[in-house]
């Protein structure tokens, strides 16, 4: 790509997607517009890579570092030079997925889950409120299972 004369992307480099997507993105709308304006031949030239971020604002203990990095590249070397970068600065490991879709995939539910569970449980927080019965002391109720996911009310989507 150019910007203001500026090559962007040049032979042997590559480019990885963080930003969540459907399956399928990556390779069916980002590659053709990294081929069409850096002239360049997907998989021969240049290759591609997607890592979900995992990064939840404001979370001081999970960070980039001591995460578990899910990879992926579009060809097996890809993948695995992707996959070594990451596993350079990663501490706790990385998941090398076997496709791209796959770890996009894997991006998409684990976002679905979150959202599910924090918008059902605002839900419950209103009913609550109705009820008379203080929501957070439900939740520390109900945290005391050993196997209780601690959702909390708020904001579904992205970074917030």
């Amino acid at each position: 790509m150019t910007l203001n004369n500026l090559k962007l992307l040049s032979p042997n480099n590559y480019v990885v997607y963080e930003s969540t997507v459907y399956p399928g993105a990556t390779e069916e709308i980002c590659l053709p517009i990294l081929e069409r304006e850096s002239q360049l031949k997907f998989n021969q030239d240049f290759f591609v890579g997607y890592s979900p971020e995992r990064i939840n604002p404001g979370d001081k203990e999970h960070r980039l570092t001591n995460i578990v990095k899910v990879t992926s590249g579009s060809t097996h070397q890809a993948a695995e030079f992707i996959d070594n970068v990451y596993k350079s600065i990663i501490t706790t490991g990385t998941h090398l997925a076997s496709c791209i879709r796959v770890a996009e995939a894997a991006k998409v539910i684990e976002n679905t889950q979150r959202d599910v569970n924090i918008a059902l449980i605002n839900e419950l927080a209103m009913i609550f409120n109705r009820l008379g019965i203080d929501t957070l002391e439900v939740l520390e109720a109900a945290g005391s299972k050993w196997n209780f996911l601690p959702f909390r009310p708020g904001l579904v989507g992205g970074h917030y």
